[in-house]
């Protein structure tokens, strides 16, 4: 399943990955989520494509956490 939308939450992503063999997320440039919701992401098998997106951090994160997002993405990381 490829995803379409430019902007996704890291939960939508996650619902996703369940109900489907391989979720490519090389068309999002953003996806909102808590660090725990990323780290899923990093560590899901049938998601593809997230070494490049933008992610916006909604919780707290401290040095390093930002280190571990920042070593699994090229794109930028913001906190809200």
């Amino acid at each position: 399943m490829k995803i379409n939308s430019e902007n996704i939450t890291a939960s939508e992503l996650i619902t996703s990955s369940n109900n489907e063999d391989v979720v490519d997320v090389t068309e999002v440039l953003k996806i909102s989520g808590t660090y725990s919701d990323f780290i899923n992401i990093i560590n899901s098998d049938n998601i593809i494509g997230f070494n490049t997106v933008d992610l916006v951090v909604t919780d707290v994160i401290d040095s390093d956490k930002l280190s571990v997002l920042q070593e699994n993405t090229t794109g930028t990381i913001e906190q809200q």
